[in-house]
């Protein structure tokens, strides 16, 4: 197979083939997140075979997903022994040793962060190798990452962590994956995709250290009630007429038959359901939309 595109200046698969550091921090991670799923089915009160499937699907997930759509003939966790005995390892590691402990658990999260790290960045090169473009390599990079989490946790019957509401998994290897590509692509010496691998996982690090998650959706989400509406409306109104007193020395007049918020501000409704009445009192069966309006042009819907 001939070189992908970005051939001409740097062979992606050398940050495979030919850097052992690389090679050798890839088995460290597989071996650590067979010792973090491990430590996972030991509060699940799992089996030996449990901890040895979970192992192999936390370690190894990821790559086996990106090998198989980059068509390679024999993932490389099976290609290469050492890979699955690092798996295995790691889980029968947890499966002895208790690791409970906080200092442990610290230990294991830095080590956890790191190798999720070079895989994306493992990931991305390797995409790049077999021809893909940008977007695709990056896309598998994160996917190398991640994966094996993602496979771990539904096993187990969890949503997600990279989902929502944990550490910025995802997005530290996001960041290592297109720093990876830059390498890459800029022609850089292949060593320095370290660098990239650094940057991602002190994100990540930093995140969980810090409590980063990124917005959920119910944050973006305006739920408003009548009441809470009033009260806004009223409390700027208000804000307003002190900052201009404020530049022009003078008490904002309210005229009633100029200033539309003059008679809410007057008002003195009992509750939402008031203020409502109050507010569409005129007109509110006329709005479009409304079962009213519909019935009264008629294109009420057959």
């Amino acid at each position: 197979m001939g070189p992908g595109p970005y051939g001409a200046v740097v062979d992606p698969l050398e940050l495979l083939i030919t850097n052992d550091v690389l090679r050798a921090m890839d088995l460290l991670g597989v071996f650590v997140m067979g010792v973090a799923a491990g430590a996972l089915a030991s509060r699940l009160n799992f089996d030996a075979v449990g901890f040895a499937i979970i192992g192999i699907a936390a370690g190894l997930g990821g790559g086996i997903v990106r090998d198989l759509i980059l068509g390679v003939p024999v993932p490389a966790a099976f290609d290469d022994p050492l890979y699955l005995t690092c798996a295995l390892a790691g889980s029968a590691f947890a499966f002895l040793i208790n690791a409970e402990g906080g200092w442990w658990r610290r230990l294991v999260t830095v080590l956890d962060i790191t190798a999720m790290g070079l895989w994306a960045a493992t990931g991305t090169a390797k995409s790049l190798g077999y021809g893909l473009e940008v977007l695709p390599a990056i896309l598998l990079g994160v996917t190398s990452a991640v994966g094996g989490g993602v496979i771990r946790d539904v096993l187990v019957g969890r949503i997600p962590a990279i989902f929502g509401g944990g550490p910025l998994y995802a997005t530290g290897a996001m960041l290592t994956a297109v720093l990876t590509w830059a390498v890459v692509a800029l022609g850089l010496p292949s060593p320095l995709v370290l660098v990239a691998v650094a940057v991602g996982s002190l994100l990540a690090g930093i995140a969980a250290w810090r409590r980063w998650t990124l917005p959920a959706h119910s944050e973006w989400q305006v739920t408003m009630s009548a009441a809470q509406l009033k009260r806004l409306v009223r409390r700027t109104r208000k804000d307003e007429r002190e900052r201009v007193a404020l530049e022009t020395g003078t008490v904002p007049v309210v005229d009633t038959r100029t200033d539309e918020f003059a008679a809410d501000a007057a008002a003195d409704d009992l509750d939402a359901a008031d203020y409502e009445d109050r507010i569409f009192a005129d007109g509110a069966e006329h709005l479009p939309g409304t079962a009213e309006h519909e019935r009264e042009t008629g294109t009420e819907r057959g």
